[in-house]
């Protein structure tokens, strides 16, 4: 039997947004994976026999960092965050939903067994979630209340992931990655506090990870041959902007952009205008702004 933990912070109302796009494809769900069939169970195993992806308390540790940041900022809100804790589904993916005051994200263990996925990989996914309730514009058409897909991931590593892990030893963190040439060039470039640096370096090589983890479920389903990489970045341009999953290497260009780009996590974005606390190339911004492959700016 699936077990079901529920946590939650009660307030009460919630706020709506105007909006310009079509509704999600199915109803009430916003997911952070295009939908697949991929299920992982628990005790999956890799060619090493070795459980893949993280365990259940580093599952639990992901879900309550992003909690304790954000129950709070929902609460101010006048709405109710409650992650649903889905350890045993196999479930490759992660929603969000609202249900008038009740803001919601289900958290499944299918995803947390993904190979290769880690804790910090796992706060980016719920990021993503929360950049749907609480992302700003651009919106969905009749279904104000969340942002669209390529908003939700600006704001995974623009706001929240920044938020998250602003006090955390960064440098430490990022010296045990593989940082690529391309974020280190640009993170130190747009940010001097050393700190700033390794948290823009350590959100930019998370969201690599996710890019590949989009590409591999992708295959078959419309990704090119090539994975994801900081030096292709994708030549798209949309003439409207797209609201649905773009191509992963679409997406990790949006987190990239988002990492690096110079506006303060603390200067909220709007919920009717895509310009306001975001580097914006209406504004004048040359880097960090949204990708043309999902965003064409002035026709959001």
């Amino acid at each position: 039997m699936q077990s079901l933990k529920l946590l939650s912070v009660v307030a009460l109302g919630a706020s709506l947004a105007v909006s310009s796009y079509a509704k999600p494809a199915k109803k009430e769900l916003c997911h952070f994976a295009p939908k697949n069939n991929r299920h992982i169970p628990v005790g999956h195993m890799d060619k090493s026999n070795h459980e893949t992806g993280i365990n259940e308390a580093q599952f639990e540790d992901a879900i309550k960092k992003v909690v304790d940041v954000y129950a709070p900022i929902v609460q101010s809100h006048n709405a109710t965050l409650t992650f649903n804790h889905l350890w045993e589904d196999d479930t490759v993916n992660s929603d969000a939903y609202q249900t008038g005051n009740d803001w919601y994200v289900d958290a499944y263990g299918g995803l947390a067994r993904y190979p290769n996925m880690t804790e910090d990989g796992m706060v980016f996914v719920f990021c993503h979630e929360m950049g749907h309730h609480l992302g700003g514009a651009p919106k969905f058409d009749g279904y104000d209340w969340a942002s669209v897909e390529g908003q939700a991931d600006y704001f995974a590593s623009m706001k929240c992931f920044r938020r998250i892990f602003k006090d955390d030893n960064n440098a430490a963190v990022a010296s045990q990655m593989t940082i690529a040439p391309e974020v280190s060039k640009k993170c130190s470039a747009e940010f001097h506090d050393a700190n700033e640096v390794a948290l823009c370096e350590r959100s930019s090589q998370v969201g690599l990870l996710l890019a590949n983890v989009l590409y591999d479920l992708g295959k078959g389903y419309g990704e090119p041959d090539v994975a994801p990489q900081f030096s292709t970045p994708s030549q798209d341009v949309v003439s409207q902007t797209d609201g649905e999953h773009p191509l992963a290497q679409c997406r990790l260009d949006t987190y990239f952009n988002g990492a690096i780009c110079p506006v303060s996590y603390t200067d909220d974005f709007s919920d009717t205008d895509p310009v306001v606390g975001a580097c914006a190339e209406e504004t004048g911004a040359t880097v960090g702004y949204r990708p043309h492959c999902w965003y064409a700016p002035g026709n959001h």
